[in-house]
């Protein structure tokens, strides 16, 4: 990691000035991985600053960047001219479409499954055998000779510790980089405020969710499949929530957990889903790309998205519901038949 090490300093080096895009939801991994390269950008006296495409829905991780007081802005400046490059951290894709292309990608780090990224970005790191993109950027870190005060040490590896736990579900899918990361973090890191984050109750709605999956399941062989009906933009990280509850509750191989998002400037439909696997040679990326191009997985966890706006105009939401459903396990229950299909195609 080393030479990573210094390949990522040079990159940061370039530039005067970079914006960050949390893509897609924040979660606590792209969180701190953010706050992280921002802290190093700041002891290089480089400017970033860190936007969010979506608000933050889940109370937890509300916490996390209440607590550790993490500059996360969720309204994009009106004048990008004046950001010399951009990142991207944890999201398979470095694309982002609102940037003109003289900004160009510096640096873009994740450990999902490889896409075909058109994107150029100066400093590219992929490691799908990490369990979180906190533990590539913990490690890359550990490896840096730069001035960070111990209370800054303390703020960002508190977060990134708190990433590695969530992404790897308290542990449990981590791997040999993850503890790797975590030695190295825990030396840092501030327990008592992990856990006070990680205390922080579920919302109503999400339980309330819950139990309208728990309410829809649907088993068809080794796969669990429920569907939580329509929601807002503002819960759709319940969905997760409750794919990760279901997992550790149930039997099945692969759980999956669908919704239909309905956002938030009420124009727009899309159905959702989370995926898990219990079984490390199950390729839910492989599963999902014979779905939909838009999402990806890596082992134990993924999900997809597709795009529903022409039905957001149906006048009758529970006939449009039972349709959804109905298709969504129906295409779900075809993927599991070619599932040895798909692991063929995949060894080929």
């Amino acid at each position: 990691m080393k030479k990573n090490s210094e390949q990522l300093l040079e990159t940061l080096k370039k530039h005067a000035n970079i914006i960050t895009f949390i893509k897609g939801s924040p979660d606590p991994d792209a969180i701190a991985s953010s706050l992280a390269i921002k802290t190093i950008c700041e002891s290089l006296e480089i400017k970033n600053s860190i936007y969010a495409e979506k608000k933050i829905p889940l109370p937890q991780n509300k916490a996390l960047v209440q607590i550790l007081d993490i500059p996360v802005k969720f309204s994009f400046p009106q004048d990008l001219s004046r950001f010399n490059a951009y990142m991207v951290f944890d999201h398979q894709s470095a694309q982002i479409n609102i940037l003109s292309p003289d900004i160009p990608c510096a640096v873009h780090i994740d450990h999902h499954d490889k896409i075909n990224d058109v994107n150029h970005c100066d400093f590219r790191l992929i490691m799908t055998e990490a369990g979180s993109t906190s533990s590539i950027i913990a490690l890359l870190l550990k490896e840096m000779e730069i001035n960070i005060s111990r209370q800054e040490m303390t703020r960002i590896c508190t977060a990134l510790l708190y990433g590695i736990e969530t992404d790897t579900d308290g542990y449990s899918h981590a791997g040999k980089i993850d503890y790797a990361a975590i030695d190295f973090l825990s030396s840092y890191s501030d327990m008592s405020l992990i856990k006070k984050i990680s205390s922080i109750p579920l919302s109503k709605k999400t339980v309330s969710l819950l139990w309208k999956a728990m309410e829809n399941l649907h088993l068809y062989k080794d796969w669990l499949m429920t569907g939580i009906g329509f929601i807002p933009e503002s819960n759709r990280d319940s969905i997760a929530i409750i794919a990760d509850f279901l997992t550790k509750r149930e039997e099945a191989s692969v759980i999956i957990v669908f919704a239909a998002i309905e956002k938030s400037n009420g124009k727009g439909l899309v159905l959702d889903a989370s995926l898990r696997s219990k079984k490390d040679t199950t390729n839910l990326n492989a599963i999902i790309k014979e779905i939909t191009s838009e999402g990806g997985a890596r082992r134990y966890k993924g999900a997809f998205q597709i795009d529903m706006n022409y039905f957001s105009n149906c006048p009758d939401k529970n006939l449009l519901w039972k349709i959804i459903s109905l298709t969504t396990i129906d295409v779900l229950q075809k993927r599991r038949d070619d599932i040895y299909i798909t692991e063929i195609k995949r060894y080929y």
